[in-house]
């Protein structure tokens, strides 16, 4: 969807393929799950097969990511499940007047009324939470590289990956395991900015990230400005603080 103003807004987004809306949370709500659960969650709902090699790509040629995410889904083991569960509450975040179910597709129900993310929505439900969360924001990727025979050995390479994953965070200090993007966005914002913290935790992600990308620029300026000022030299310029904020992404 290429609407900035909308996700800027903090409204629900249209989902016309599915005829629903998607909730955009607000970091205060986010914060019911934590931010560990909800990057969990939200890394299992952007799986592709486009990341994996082409190998991997030809063996799975004939299934969609919807369908591989659905397979994956039916592995029991306590990873998956869990990392499951981390999926079903992000949902929950996104669709919060639904009664969430997950089958042969995401059901969504609403009193008698039934409505369904599936393999042929799947796609552009993925780009609107791509946006709507700002993943770009913050290096997402996908750290699946399912492989072989349908879903449990796509399952398995799954495990593996988690399981590697957990083994090099025991490794961690705790600061750097430790996921804490929303709360610390929020802290510095609401003292750099001399802004209330409680009204903060009301802003959405997207919202939260487009101010904060503001406030970097902002302060850059102000700082080249005032070194300027006492006379330094050889400086370079920095960006213009009030340009589009797409245009200097596009840039680097």
């Amino acid at each position: 969807m290429d609407n900035d103003l909308i996700f800027l807004s903090g409204v629900d987004i249209p989902f016309p393929e599915a005829q629903v809306v998607l909730h955009q949370p607000t970091i205060k709500e986010i914060s019911y799950i934590g931010e560990q659960a909800f990057y969990t969650g939200i890394e299992f709902l952007r799986f592709s097969k486009n990341s994996l090699n082409e190998e991997d790509r030809n063996r799975l040629e004939n299934l969609t990511d919807f369908d591989i995410l659905m397979s994956i889904m039916k592995d029991k083991s306590a990873i998956v499940q869990q990392n499951k569960a981390c999926m079903e509450m992000v949902l929950s975040l996104i669709f919060p007047d639904y009664i969430i179910s997950l089958d042969k597709s995401i059901v969504l129900t609403k009193g008698k009324e039934k409505y369904e993310i599936n393999s042929k929505n799947f796609q552009n439900f993925q780009d609107i939470v791509f946006k709507m969360f700002s993943l770009e924001n913050v290096g997402f990727n996908k750290n699946y590289n399912p492989s072989g025979k349908m879903a449990q050995s796509i399952a398995k390479k799954i495990r593996q990956g988690i399981e590697e994953r957990n083994k090099r965070k025991q490794q961690m200090s705790e600061s750097e395991k430790k996921i804490d993007i929303f709360s610390r966005y929020v802290s510095i914002l609401a003292v750099g900015e001399h802004k209330d913290l409680n009204s903060l935790m009301n802003y959405t992600v997207y919202q939260l990230f487009d101010e904060f990308r503001r406030y970097e620029l902002k302060a850059s300026y102000d700082l080249y400005f005032e070194a300027k000022m006492a006379g330094a030299q050889n400086l370079t310029e920095p960006k213009n603080w009030m340009e589009r904020l797409s245009s200097m992404e596009d840039e680097n």
